[in-house]
């Protein structure tokens, strides 16, 4: 996993690497990445240390999922079986517009765009199958 992050309003920009994986809970699937997130120029950073990320990703039907953050509140609604999928997430007051792609086979990426009083931000990632 690759990550690019622009906050535009910190005037900051930064980049996480790791590893995100996809484990069997019953019907559902627990989604973890681990990583290092650098901010700022990696030779000065303002921040580098570990990342750690989960959410739980449930199956209502085959082709949908319902992704929820580990506390079990609901993050947005997720379906690729017909191409690109948009979706919006309102983290009052913020608002983060998210756009999933499935590039091939092994690569798939997202852009979630982030707006509001507190935040003004883009990342995006990248996730590449491990062979």
């Amino acid at each position: 996993m690759e990550r690019s992050i622009e906050d535009h309003r910190a005037r900051q920009s930064g980049r996480l690497g790791g590893d995100a994986s996809f484990t069997a809970a019953g019907a559902d699937l627990v989604y973890q990445e681990e990583g290092r997130l650098v901010i700022g120029d990696p030779a000065s950073p303002v921040y580098a240390g570990p990342v750690l990320q989960s959410y739980l990703y449930a199956f209502p039907v085959p082709s949908k999922a319902e992704v929820r953050f580990r506390d079990g509140r609901f993050f947005h609604a997720l379906d690729l079986s017909n191409g690109p999928w948009a979706c919006t997430h309102l983290c009052d007051p913020d608002r983060y517009e998210g756009e999933f792609t499935v590039l091939d086979a092994d690569t798939w990426r997202v852009v979630w765009t982030v707006t509001g009083p507190r935040k003004e931000q883009r990342l995006d990632s990248t996730y590449r199958r491990a062979l």
